[in-house]
This record gives structure tokens, sequence and C-alpha cells, in this order.
């Protein structure tokens, strides 16, 4: 099984990269394919500052997502995805990999406390190429 992985360095994608290394090992062989968006914004004449720093912000996400899965033994693979949307992205990133399943956060680092699920994994949820898990973060 092949479980896609979208992190973006927030408690609830770490708690979706530790549900899909349970999956992974329960369900050999599996491989995990971690991936975080970083946002273009060209149309703004600040979009290349904004977006480098979306670029590192993306890279410092895969890098603690990569070290909590290798802890656990398994080796990811890593893909740092640009464009105009997140949400887009990772279901791009979903159908070229040929993913079986994308394990979600359901809320992000922009999350408001009220809603259920944040927009970008509810995007993910309606045009997802595979079956996707949403994973809850529980509250303090």
């Amino acid at each position: 099984m092949k479980i896609l992985v979208p992190v973006d360095g927030s408690a609830y994608s770490l708690k979706a990269v530790e549900n899909a290394v349970n999956l992974a090992k329960s369900n050999p062989p599996s491989t995990i394919v971690l991936v975080a968006a970083a946002m273009e914004i060209a149309e703004l004449a600040e979009g290349r500052y904004i977006y480098e720093k979306m670029k590192a912000q993306a890279e410092a996400a895969l890098a603690k997502a990569k070290e909590a899965v290798q802890a656990k033994g398994i080796i990811p693979s890593l893909i740092l995805a640009t464009g105009p949307s997140p949400a887009d992205e990772i279901v791009n990133v979903a159908v070229k990999e040929k993913a079986d399943l994308i394990v979600v956060g359901s809320r992000g680092l922009g999350a408001k406390t009220g809603s259920f699920m944040g927009s970008t994994a509810s995007k993910v949820v309606t045009y997802s190429p595979c079956s996707v898990l949403v994973v809850k973060q529980q509250e303090d």
C-alpha cells in the first residue's frame, strides 16, 4: 500500500504521520510518501519573497516528518510540491504517485478553532482519487 501524507509542520500533520506509520507497519509491504506544498503567488510583487518563506517552511515540515518516520524504521519518499493551491497539489501528487490512501490532519497551521475540518483537508477529501483518512488531534 502506498500512503501519501501531506505535512505542514502542525501538530495535526504530525499526528497524521504517526497514524500513517502505524498503518504501514500493520500492512506490509507499505510505503510512505511525505508531501509538503509551497504556494506560488506570482501575481503579487512580493510573490517571490512569500514563496521562498513558504518553501522554507515546507522543507522544514518535510524534514521533521521524515525524522519521525525514520525513527519508526521506515524510509519515506519526500515531495516538495509547488502551485497555487496546497489541496490541488496534494491531489495531483496522489494521482502521479498512484497513492492508495491519503492520511491527512483535520486542520493545519492556518486552522480556525471552531471548524470541524480545515479547507485543505476538506478539498483533499472531496477531490482525492483514493481513500482519505482524516486524523483528528486530541484537544488538551
